[in-house]
């Protein structure tokens, strides 16, 4: 069986998801393709992510990349992308590890002719579902999610992950919409037996003092300026740190070069710029009291909460959506209302002052385990084993089974 792994775009953590997916399926008796764009083996996330694996698939570099700021010409390039993938590497079996926006445009095009998979059987990874955060009753919402659930069965996608709890908070999907979609991991590697010190040792930052840690693509959208301004002005002690670790947006480093200068200057805010290995956003993690997760505007998942939890270190965090929503039923952390400063540097300061205390709910045990490295393998291979007629070597672990231990929600969460 020819399996292809359609992904043109090495940007973000799209390369990590494409990893995961081969190492699901690399025991399996199929040959993988990765159907990519042309000078990706070139890039870091390439060199990084899938380098190491390479010689458990084909690539094929033969398909543009598009961009993913323009949502709908990214949507709809993309998803003719994959019809052409389809048919000219002969898939038996599809996989796009990134399919926001692309399965609905797919939708459309085979609605009105544009896009055929023949006999290729299409499986997606859907990152977030955006009506789900939009205003209950309203009539936004309602077009949106009417538009999203036609789509997606025109698609003709045979089984849909989303790594998005916040489906499951929304109103019942429609067959045949609904035995399609699986709510699955979003998995990640954790450095559990990494200690604080060692963690800051290997990082060359100071080991004394108490430390907070933001991790990733450190930009205005993540909160990063938030999180910068808060620790600016909290009453903190002297050697107290806040730790930068991942790709500084322009707006982040002309912040650190002006209104923070001087707690850079005077080494309160430790800066690490630039393309960042799993390893390092890991030992910054490891190195962390506290984990400040602290996104303005953020939708479905965040993997660096779970990384947080995983190595149990608390977090402090956005009070809506998934991120508010999460913390709170595993007792994750600490949630405010970030885009309120004085919130934000009480919140700040509370949280650091009581970090030393923080004890995992014995809920997050499940939550971390479902989002684990091997829990996602188990439900990437789980179709192509129905396929192949093959075994399951082990059941996956379901959302449903983490939430038979998770505190209940109390009505104050704010979805949106």
């Amino acid at each position: 069986m020819h399996v292809v792994i359609f992904e043109p775009c090495p940007s973000g953590h799209r390369f990590t998801y494409v990893k995961r997916v081969v190492e699901a399926l690399r025991g399996l008796p199929v040959r993988l393709t990765l159907a990519t764009g042309p000078g990706v083996r070139e890039t870091p996330s390439f060199r990084q992510q899938l380098a190491p694996i390479s010689d458990a698939f084909e690539v094929v570099d033969s398909f543009p990349q598009a961009d993913p700021k323009h949502k709908f010409s990214y949507g709809w390039n993309t998803a003719r992308a994959v019809a052409r993938a389809a048919r000219e590497l002969e898939a038996d079996h599809l996989i796009v590890p990134a399919g926001d926006g692309v399965t609905e445009m797919l939708g459309a095009a085979r609605s009105l002719g544009f896009a055929s998979l023949g006999n290729t059987e299409l499986e997606a990874l859907l990152l977030t579902v955006s009506w789900v955060y939009l205003e209950p009753g309203s009539m936004k919402r309602a077009l949106r999610r009417h538009a999203w659930i036609r789509t997606n069965i025109a698609s003709g996608a045979r089984r849909l992950h989303t790594i998005d709890p916040m489906l499951l908070l929304a109103e019942p999907l429609p067959e045949p919409l609904r035995s399609r979609v699986v709510l699955a991991p979003d998995p990640v590697d954790a450095l559990t037996d990494v200690s604080l010190v060692e963690a800051r040792r290997r990082l060359g930052v100071p080991e004394d003092g108490r430390l907070v840690s933001a991790v990733g693509r450190l930009d205005e959208r993540k909160g990063v300026d938030l999180l910068v301004r808060a620790f600016a002005s909290a009453r903190l002690g002297p050697s107290d740190r806040l730790l930068l670790v991942g790709q500084h947006a322009p707006e982040v480093l002309s912040l650190l070069r002006t209104e923070a200068a001087s707690l850079v200057e005077s080494g309160r805010i430790l800066s690490i710029d630039g393309y960042v290995t799993d390893e390092q956003m890991n030992l910054a993690i490891a190195a962390a009291d506290l984990v400040g997760v602290t996104y303005r505007r953020h939708v479905g998942s965040a993997s660096f909460l779970i990384r947080s939890a995983a190595q149990g270190r608390p977090v402090l965090t956005s009070d809506r959506g998934w991120l508010g929503v999460t913390c709170g039923r595993f007792g994750l952390g600490t949630s405010c209302n970030v885009r309120d400063p004085d919130a934000l540097r009480h919140s700040l300061e509370h949280a650091l002052e009581h970090a030393h205390e923080h004890r995992p709910h014995p809920a997050s045990a499940r939550f971390v385990e479902f989002h684990s490295i091997e829990n996602a393998a188990r439900f990437w291979s789980q179709r192509l084993r129905e396929r192949l007629q093959l075994r399951d070597a082990q059941e996956p672990r379901t959302w449903e089974w983490v939430l038979e231990t998770a505190l209940p929600l109390t009505g104050r969460e704010q979805v949106r």
